[in-house]
């Protein structure tokens, strides 16, 4: 019975795919976070459970035991860019191994042609060796178009990343990831090295600080090789709302952000909405405004 249920819902997500695709997406992909951890300061690397695993880092799945369904929507002010994600986690094994299969779209610039594209997909696997550490990798294929790929000077690949998920103590967890470990010579999907640790006090408290390190600044594009720091937490009140902050600075940009986010939970699923806000700024870039939305089921397990 939870088979045909789990198979019932692939049509369903495959309809949010070829919606996103009919529509365009944007080119936020190197920084496409998930909506849950874009509230709480972009970074959920030690604690990336749910369909936050594949994005961040794929150890983080098997942190708990949960199937769970997700459909993001994301908006970046400055370069008009929209961005379609789907995915689907499984980590309800009795072995606690979990897999994640996720698709990402994005276009910008739809009104003032050439535009860019990109697209992604990936698989990510992950596996316990024991309560206290889990190691997971994803598997992904990039492919750019348009004006994204002439700027890049390159039109996408296969790369990889590889995670690791440590818990020392009872609700403390450190996290750390490679990305794009095969170089595609693109500086929107640059080589970069994730880190993290997390507080997670029961269901209701989580703190996080964060920060990912780009170790290549490949492409035309400039201002892709530096670090971004982050901190946020989230604060669950009577399991029903989640009320989520944080902030940072992106020396990338060399600006510092505020984020906050919201979301309204059931038994039944949860609809989150989060907002990146740059609010100073030292270097050249402008402030960039992003805004993200979801829509994350959770299948019921016997």
């Amino acid at each position: 019975m939870l088979f045909r249920r789990r198979v019932l819902l692939l049509p369903a997500v495959g309809l949010v795919l070829i919606g996103g695709t009919a529509r365009g997406g944007e080119p936020y992909t190197e920084s496409f976070v998930g909506t849950r951890a874009l509230g709480m300061g972009g970074g959920l690397r030690a604690a990336a459970t749910g369909g936050t695993g594949p994005l961040q880092n794929p150890s983080g799945m098997s942190l708990v035991q949960a199937y769970n369904v997700e459909a993001d929507y994301f908006f970046a002010r400055l370069r008009s860019g929209h961005l379609f994600h789907a995915s689907i986690v499984d980590s309800t094994s009795a072995f606690r191994l979990a897999g994640g299969l996720y698709y990402t779209y994005h276009f910008d610039n739809p009104s003032q042609p050439p535009s860019s594209h990109g697209h992604e997909a990936g698989l990510a696997l992950s596996l316990p060796f024991s309560n206290y550490v889990v190691i997971g990798g994803t598997v992904k294929y990039l492919h750019l178009s348009g004006l994204e790929a002439a700027t890049d000077g390159g039109a996408g690949g296969i790369t990889f990343d590889a995670g690791a998920t440590v818990r020392p103590l009872n609700g403390l967890t450190i996290g750390i990831v490679g990305s794009n470990l095969r170089s595609l010579g693109l500086s929107t999907a640059p080589m970069a090295i994730g880190y993290g640790a997390a507080l997670i006090a029961g269901t209701d408290l989580v703190a996080v600080i964060d920060g990912i390190t780009n170790l290549t600044a490949e492409g035309q594009t400039p201002l892709r090789k530096g670090t971004r720091l982050s901190a946020g937490v989230e604060v669950t009140l009577a399991k029903k709302v989640a009320l989520r902050g944080g902030g940072g600075y992106d020396g990338i940009t060399q600006n510092g952000f505020l984020t906050a986010g919201v979301a309204a939970i059931s038994e039944a699923g949860s609809l989150d909405v989060g907002l990146r806000q740059d609010a100073f700024r030292n270097g050249s870039a402008a402030r960039e405004t992003v805004f993200g939305a979801s829509f994350r089921l959770f299948v019921p397990q016997p």
